[in-house]
């Protein structure tokens, strides 16, 4: 959201003197009915201070006032013992689309930093001129179909849009319609080594609709429960791989079942059910055995079972993440699926998080052996770090910013399966770098960190994909900020030791990532984790520098930099 009309504002303790940050943080009191600090209260006052002091600097005293803006959520962090606070930019009570303001407050309630996009809307009227019919129809000649035949399952928001082209500074009002069951008509393409998805079969669209001029002029794809405690029960069996497996399960009326209560885990065999015809008829509990020794046939289920269990502990143990929302959300993995609409049965060689839980393909071989999706980690990881995106930073599935979405979601599937497969906080220079290995095309792996040229995708900026496929190609570029990550897990200093850590780095990509905006491409993931690491080093000014460096480094060699 870098472009003329668009400003952003950027203020980090660490980096500020005690003067400095004495004038937007002065000594406040706000109390919330425990006596504790209304962190929400305190957040927004640091962002009026710091955006007034902004506006000041950038365009004098006649800089006009601070912007209008609304508390969106309060995140607590268990890592950083801090609170994210976000708040979105309106105008004449109209959201902006994507908006990024979020302060970060400390558990005292000291200002830890705030970083801000700030718009200036120009040029385009708060009162619409089309009707939101005429804006569905504009969608629905896009797709292809019968407008009387397309609904939105509710009714469209005005939003302000800003119109994301290197050459164009334009401002939108336009219709915001949410979860549009239908896809803009062109050829849908596929992820090397991943089979079809109903997420493309049963596709859910994000439009925005010229509110004035009644064009289409964004979409996206929106993509990518809870009960009482029990007592744990200590099961076993084999899985995909013939590994034998302890994990927890559940005792019920005539055996057990593969439901963990302490990691709020279940497992579901669907038993060859087709997901692409709806409703789907999900089973009415977790896979059950007579014995607390799961037998042979339910390998699927048990590498669900422990391969999920084991993102969740990562997630939780290192990174302090309560399960994939953030709030104890049970996580349900349904094995044994096929999507006709997207394979032929009984293959569908895919496993996804789709609609609040993950869904797991297969592919029986020409001598009768089948392969769950279910046995790989490093996949499985990749799929529930979607569901940490969508429910933080949300970032939109589309070019850069659905790029970043895929990259990350790549580094947490290739740490995390090293974390499991060479140990944890291991060294990089033992791990591979494939991300599901042997799923693409001539056996090699779908994407390959350390070389992406090997599976024909761009390493550096300079050859970045553009393309209308693919959502703007997010499988493939995704590679250049993958090679990043990889020149930084892997930099050694002149004495050859690591100048960020395994853990190190997982934690830095974890607090950037749930403070990214929504439109967010490379060059501003770099920028948050600059901020994150100067926070989260602020207590060694020579070790802070040194991981500056090498963060600057490893972007600067994949061609991605800041400005100064």
């Amino acid at each position: 959201m870098e472009k003329r009309s668009i400003r952003s504002v950027r203020f980090i303790a660490a980096e500020r003197s005690a003067e400095e940050l004495a004038s937007v943080a002065p000594e406040v009191s706000f109390s919330g009915p425990d006596g504790a600090p209304d962190v929400a209260e305190l957040a927004s006052d640091y962002l009026a201070r710091v955006l007034e002091q902004d506006a000041v600097m950038s365009f004098g005293p006649d800089a006009e006032p601070s912007p209008e803006v609304a508390l969106r959520d309060v995140q607590p962090s268990r890592l950083t013992g801090t609170s994210v606070v976000r708040f979105d930019q309106v105008r004449s009570s109209i959201p902006i689309f994507g908006s990024h303001m979020v302060v970060e407050v400390a558990a005292s309630g000291a200002l830890v930093g705030v970083q801000a996009d700030v718009a200036a809307v120009q040029g385009t009227s708060p009162i619409p001129t089309v009707t939101p019919e005429a804006a569905m129809a504009s969608i629905a000649a896009l797709a292809g179909v019968d407008a009387a035949a397309l609904q939105a399952p509710a009714a469209p928001t005005l939003t302000f849009f800003h119109e994301d082209d290197e050459d164009a500074d334009r401002w939108h009002l336009a219709w915001f319609f949410k979860d549009v069951p239908v896809e803009p008509a062109h050829e849908p393409s596929r992820c090397r080594g991943h089979g079809g998805s109903p997420r493309r079969s049963m596709p859910r669209y994000d439009y925005l609709v010229d509110a004035h001029g009644g064009e289409v002029v964004f979409y996206y794809s929106t993509a990518p429960r809870a009960r009482g405690p029990a007592i744990p029960i200590k099961c076993t069996g084999s899985d995909e791989l013939g590994v034998a497996q302890e994990f927890f399960g559940q005792a019920v009326a005539g055996g057990f079942e593969l439901s963990d209560p302490m990691r709020r885990l279940k497992t579901f065999d669907l038993a060859g059910g087709d997901i692409s015809v709806e409703p789907i008829a999900l089973p009415k509990a977790p896979l059950r055995s007579e014995a607390a020794e799961f037998p042979a046939k339910h390998r699927a289920a048990v590498s669900a079972h422990v391969n999920v269990g084991r993102v969740l502990d990562f997630y939780r143990t290192v990174l302090m993440r309560d399960s994939v929302d953030d709030k104890g959300m049970e996580i349900e993995s349904i094995v044994n699926c096929i999507s006709s609409g997207d394979d032929t049965p009984p293959n569908w060689s895919n496993a996804v998080w789709w609609n609040g839980r993950m869904w797991y393909g297969q592919i029986h071989g020409p001598n009768g052996e089948v392969r769950s999706f279910s046995a790989f980690l490093d996949v499985i990881a990749h799929e529930l770090t979607h569901g940490v995106i969508e429910s933080s930073a949300n970032l939109i599935y589309k070019g850069e910013s659905g790029a970043l979405n895929e990259s990350l979601c790549d580094i947490f599937g290739v740490i995390i399966g090293n974390w499991y497969r060479v140990g944890a906080d291991s060294d990089p220079g033992g791990w591979s770098w494939e991300f599901g290995p042997g799923l693409g095309d001539d056996g090699k792996p779908i994407r390959d960190l350390a070389d992406p040229a090997r599976t024909g995708d761009p390493a550096s900026m300079t050859d970045y994909v553009r393309t209308r496929e693919d959502e703007g190609g997010v499988h493939s570029n995704s590679n250049i900020h993958n090679k990043a990550a990889y020149h930084l897990l892997t930099a050694e200093d002149s004495q050859g030791r690591r100048r960020v850590t395994a853990r190190e780095a997982a934690i830095l990509y974890y607090l950037c990532l749930v403070r990214l905006p929504q439109r967010a491409g490379f060059a501003r993931a770099l920028r948050g984790l600059l901020d994150v690491a100067t926070t989260y080093f602020a207590g060694d000014a020579a070790e802070r520098d040194r991981k500056l460096a090498a963060i600057r480094a490893a972007y600067k060699k994949v061609g991605v930099t800041l400005a100064d």
